[in-house]
């Protein structure tokens, strides 16, 4: 993998729904590729805003079944020379043809097939938690949060390990996950199996095949700035935060 570049210094925009889903599989995401090596980093700002960068590779599900059919039938003879050429691009047609209009967002840094169904991809994106729900979890962002009673703020980093689409695909996930935080965010619990030895450091997580439970940080915020708070409304007696869950 290409060395980590510096996103959390001029973080770029939020990438749109269908590239999130077509791309961030590490940080996270489920449906047409599934996360199979990866190297992310987090961090969390003091306002709840976050910046996610992520590179490694991914698997097209049909293409690497389709490609593995084909290696088969080639090892048995049954396809050779023109008739195994055509037969491996009919299998690549259905990843390709996902790639093109990724290719075309220039927030992604690198994004290629690498011909036997995986893609290997880097790419960053900006977000912000909201401390008015009580429970979020969209398909479009890399993590998923709780608000307590006391306002605290449990993040969890979604799709991080070893998930149903890997296993049915014989495919192991490997990770390397860091979390940064900003000075004035209070650490109250997490799983991390390596903390900071310094105020520049990071919350760590190996993940592999063995990995269960997801990566997770108990927050508490900074609260917000004086002017944010008299602008936010007031709840009715009774009435709940919203929920955000998809």
């Amino acid at each position: 993998m290409t060395a980590l570049p510096s996103p959390f210094q001029a973080p770029r925009p939020a990438l749109p729904f269908a590239a999130l889903l077509a791309v961030l599989c590490v940080l996270l995401l489920a449906g047409c590729w599934v996360p199979e090596r990866y190297m992310a980093r987090v961090r969390i700002e003091p306002d709840g805003s976050y910046t996610a960068y992520a590179e490694g590779t991914a698997v097209h599900p049909d293409t690497w079944r389709a490609m593995r059919r084909v290696q088969a039938e080639a090892r048995s003879g049954a396809l050779k020379d023109d008739a195994l050429k055509k037969a491996k691009e009919e299998a690549l047609a259905p990843l390709l043809k996902d790639l093109e209009p990724l290719r075309k967002d220039k927030r992604f840094d690198a994004l290629q097939s690498i011909g036997d169904g995986r893609v290997r991809f880097s790419v960053s994106g900006t977000w912000k938690m909201d401390r008015d729900l009580l429970v979020f979890s969209e398909l479009t962002t890399p993590l998923a949060y709780a608000v307590g009673e006391d306002g605290t703020l449990r993040v969890r980093v979604k799709d991080a390990v070893h998930g149903r689409g890997a296993r049915a695909l014989g495919l192991a996930t490997e990770g390397n996950l860091a979390v940064t935080l900003a000075e004035g965010v209070e650490v109250l619990e997490h799983n991390a199996q390596r903390v900071p030895g310094s105020p520049l450091g990071s919350y760590r997580w190996s993940i592999g095949p063995g990995s269960v439970e997801p990566p997770y940080l108990k927050l508490r915020l900074p609260a917000p700035p004086a002017h944010e708070q008299s602008a936010a409304p007031t709840p009715a007696p009774g009435q709940q935060k919203k929920l955000a869950h998809h």
